[in-house]
């Protein structure tokens, strides 16, 4: 069996690494690092030094990229309909619509909509999210492609073998055990080492701690939506750059092709400067693992 971690270089995909390292775990063969090109700059550093240790002990680290999602983001902008992968470009980003057809519709299941954390209703119009691709499209699909072409040597639409002869890596804890997914692939069995030993987030600070390492950074683009108002604090006060670097592509993307009303990274839906970053309870701003459905919305790929 091939063994292959997905390494989003965040606190537990880390830990992982390094429990394999120090023998702790088994033997790592492989290590896919799916770069969105708009990580942080702390995730890039983490990733450098990480991939320093893997390769010392004798694990090859792959960085494989579908392209730059902000370029992506920038070119949606200009066309009239949003192709899927352009779509998956604009990460999920928070709309206003004003279908009254899709309002009325939400107002006939007023229970089931009011549960959901994308929408809200509101005097003038109904409150909507663009359709999230960007994990599947930028982290999902080119670590797929790597295991397929670069671990089993397949050509396009070559036919993979039948039996399992892999196992992925994920790097999800014991805490966030609904996340984890049962095998999809005849060939790929999915392994989640943390959760197999009833490991916790909080356990993988400790462990770290313990063996000496620092903290990791959490591994989500710098103008992810889902970053809730705390982070977004923390980037404004800590990362003048990055927050600039977000401020400056949210107010790039107010008027998206194909998109009716305007788009907005922060679901408030203003300006991202303008948002108000202390109602972290009153407005809901959706932390990616922190409310209830954001685990349909991610495969664990990007915050671990």
């Amino acid at each position: 069996m091939i063994e292959v971690l997905n390494l989003g270089a965040g606190v537990q995909s880390s830990t992982v690494l390094l429990m394999s390292i120090k023998g702790e775990l088994p033997k790592l063969d492989y290590a896919i690092f799916a770069d969105t090109g708009w990580e942080p700059a702390a995730v890039y550093r983490q990733m450098d030094w990480l991939e320093e240790q893997a390769v010392e002990a004798g694990i090859k680290v792959h960085r494989v990229t579908l392209g730059d999602i902000t370029n992506d983001g920038f070119e949606s902008i200009k066309d009239d309909a949003l192709t899927a992968q352009k779509a998956g470009g604009m990460m999920g980003l928070d709309a206003e619509l004003k279908a009254k057809a899709k309002a009325q519709g939400a107002n006939d299941h007023p229970g089931r909509w009011a549960s959901m954390p994308y929408f809200t209703l509101g005097p003038n119009g109904e409150k909507g999210q663009i359709r999230r691709q960007c994990t599947y499209e930028y982290k999902i699909r080119p670590i797929e492609r790597c295991l397929r072409r670069v671990m089993l040597g397949l050509k396009p639409r070559q036919r993979a073998p039948r039996d399992p002869v892999m196992r992925q890596w994920f790097g999800i804890s014991w805490d966030e055990v609904r996340r984890v997914r049962p095998d999809d692939t005849p060939w790929v069995r999915r392994y989640y080492p943390l959760c197999e030993n009833h490991v916790t987030r909080t356990m993988c600070f400790d462990w770290l701690d313990k063996n000496g390492f620092d903290e990791p950074p959490r591994s989500a683009c710098i103008g992810c939506p889902y970053h809730h108002n705390r982070e977004w604090r923390e980037m404004k006060a800590d990362r003048p750059e990055e927050w600039e670097e977000a401020v400056a592509f949210d107010h790039a993307i107010r008027k998206c092709g194909g998109m009716r009303g305007d788009v907005f990274l922060h679901s408030q839906r203003v300006p991202l400067d303008e948002a108000n970053l202390w109602t972290d309870q009153d407005e809901r701003q959706m932390a990616l693992f922190g409310l209830p459905g954001i685990v349909d919305e991610c495969s664990g790929m990007c915050g671990v």
